[in-house]
């Protein structure tokens, strides 16, 4: 027996044979290929839930002593270059997704063995000895440290690609994801696969649904969540830059659809500032594809001060004008250097796990995004999404509390208030943990997030470019989670807002900033834009000169705030 940490949790019964499917599952780079030696021939290897003994799906990489990687018996020695979907290779580093055991031939050398089963399990890092198996088979342990769905937290990851419904079932359960959405699109052949509904493979905590990504290469991309039918046009990128998503966040607002700005910290876009001014996003997908703190890359010429605004802080600028943008996140999964779930939402939903529950829970704010850490974070005893109202007569001082632990070790837990980081707290233990509980006096109204970081300078001192997409060697995080480009550790939870006096959210400086925005926008619309019809140029002009209006607003509301405290 092989001992590991692990965790315990229930896997239900699917309504397919996925052993049958996995054993002919062949195509090249799949999932797994028929064994050619004989069970007797070799050495089983199972990875077991501690707490329950019951097998479990997982992802394995082995290394022979020399750091080389090999892989399990049935499994493709290499990848095809164009594969989608099945085991992965990221930052020189081969894993395998293995659906509760894998085989070693009898007699081979002693192995190192890492296995992961997302967050909340611990990593496993063993040996492998073949003398220490008995009757040809040996077990690994793994430990759940943590439960989150026990208090009402699902995960999901809301922005996958080029994957079959089947594959990503057994890819979730071996990275232990409760939300598998699969965006279909205009560059994707999986139209067909679209049902307004989660699709059949989905059973008990785990659910696959395949939506919609909408994309314009200049305006910018939408994950649509929630779909009963798909916006048009579907299979071809719509060529001029008028209709705009306007358009697309009504369609889906009036099916009861979730509308998410895609992968926000490289592609702000054109038209991202006109639709959070005109309130048609539920969310930003702030963890996808780009550390979140590394600046924009597409569309870069339309962003003022590019150099000193990268995603998160162009996220704080629209919370401290007044607008409420959830925190979503997704991998944006299509090859086989990525892993599904690697970045992810929790969501802490009300009432029993189902997808119509689960998108509630965003469109609420009650998030918090993670590539690993586990964020928690109370104001007042109440979570993110709420509101708290706050009289100055009675009092001004808001009680926080925030944790943060994680499988892999980060610098500091802050708590941020309007941008400002009002409270820090560094880590300690097995687990990571830090713990900060304050009391914070309001001097104006707020928003108020927690965030777990790593640090970038060792990385940037290194000379690491984290635009570059898969890296040979990057970051601590990539080692062990495939992501597109190298990210650090992080956690950011959605905001609570305090309201002191029943004044909104206020602040010239960011509203300013977006002003300048939609001028750099309204100006590449005249001049390099393309469009139909010398009337669409003009509807679409109008709309975002109608934007532009609206932060100027919040800017002249500021000022006047200003003025008004001063006089006092």
């Amino acid at each position: 027996m092989i001992a590991s940490r692990s965790r315990g949790a229930r896997e239900d019964d699917m309504d397919w044979d996925r052993r049958e499917f996995l054993a002919g599952f062949l195509a090249g780079g799949g999932l797994v290929r028929r064994a050619d030696g004989q069970r007797d021939g070799a050495v089983v290897y199972r990875i077991v839930d501690e707490a329950t003994g019951r097998p479990v799906p997982a992802r394995i990489r082995l290394t022979d002593p020399a750091g080389a990687d090999l892989v399990p018996l049935g499994h493709p020695e290499e990848l095809a270059p164009e594969a989608h979907e099945g085991d992965v290779r990221f930052q020189s580093r081969r894993y395998c997704y293995v659906d509760g055991e894998f085989r070693l031939p009898r007699g081979h050398p002693p192995l190192r063995c890492r296995v992961l089963r997302g967050f909340e399990y611990e990593i496993h890092e063993g040996a492998l000895e073949p003398a220490a198996a008995r009757d040809g088979a040996a077990e690994i342990r793994l430990r759940r440290w943590t439960s989150l769905a026990s208090r009402g937290w699902y995960s999901g990851d809301i922005h996958i690609h080029h994957i079959a419904p089947r594959t990503c079932r057994l890819e979730m359960d071996a990275e232990d994801l409760n939300v598998a959405n699969i965006l279909t699109s205009d560059f994707t052949t999986d139209q067909d696969r679209f049902r307004g509904a989660p699709d059949p493979v989905s059973s008990g905590d785990r659910l696959v649904y395949v939506n919609q990504e909408f994309r314009n290469h200049e305006l910018g991309h939408l994950c649509l969540l929630n779909l009963k039918r798909l916006v048009e046009p579907v299979k071809t990128v719509q060529p001029f830059h008028y209709p705009l998503h306007l358009r697309v966040c009504d369609e889906v607002h009036a099916q009861g659809g979730y509308v998410s700005w895609a992968h926000f910290p490289s592609w702000p876009g054109v038209e991202n500032p006109l639709d959070v001014a005109m309130e048609k996003l539920d969310g930003l997908e702030i963890l996808c594809v780009l550390e979140p703190r590394a600046f924009p890359i597409f569309m870069r010429q339309i962003v003022p001060e590019v150099e000193s605004n990268d995603g998160l802080r162009l996220w704080y600028r629209y919370l401290n004008c007044g607008f409420r943008l959830t925190a979503t996140a997704g991998t944006d999964k299509m090859t086989t250097f990525v892993t599904v779930g690697a970045n992810r939402v929790y969501a802490r939903l009300d009432g029993d796990f189902n997808y119509e529950n689960w998108t509630r829970a965003l469109r609420a704010g009650r998030t918090f995004i993670t590539n690993s850490p586990i964020l928690f974070l109370e104001v007042n005893g109440a979570e993110p999404g709420a509101t708290i109202e706050l009289d100055s007569a009675r009092g001004r001082v808001v009680r926080i509390r925030a944790t943060a632990e994680s499988q892999l070790p980060y610098h500091r837990l802050e708590i941020v208030a309007n941008g400002r980081v009002i409270a820090e707290a560094s880590p300690s233990g097995p687990r990571h943990r830090a713990a900060i509980e304050i009391e914070h006096p309001v001097s104006e109204s707020c928003w108020v997030a927690a965030r777990a970081l790593e640090d970038l300078g060792r990385y940037r001192a290194a000379g690491l470019d984290f635009n570059t997409v898969h890296i040979a060697e990057g970051t601590l995080l990539s080692n062990y989670y495939g992501t597109r480009r190298p990210e650090t550790v992080f956690a950011h939870t959605s905001p609570v807002y305090v309201l002191l006096d029943g004044a909104p959210i206020r602040s010239w400086e960011d509203a300013e900033y977006y002003v300048r925005y939609m001028d750099r926008t309204i100006r590449w619309l005249e001049t390099e834009a393309k469009f139909a019809r010398p009337a669409d140029k003009r509807t679409t002009l109008e709309r975002f000169r109608a934007g532009r209006a609206v932060y100027e607003r919040r800017a002249r509301e500021a000022r006047e705030r200003q003025r008004a405290q001063a006089r006092r």
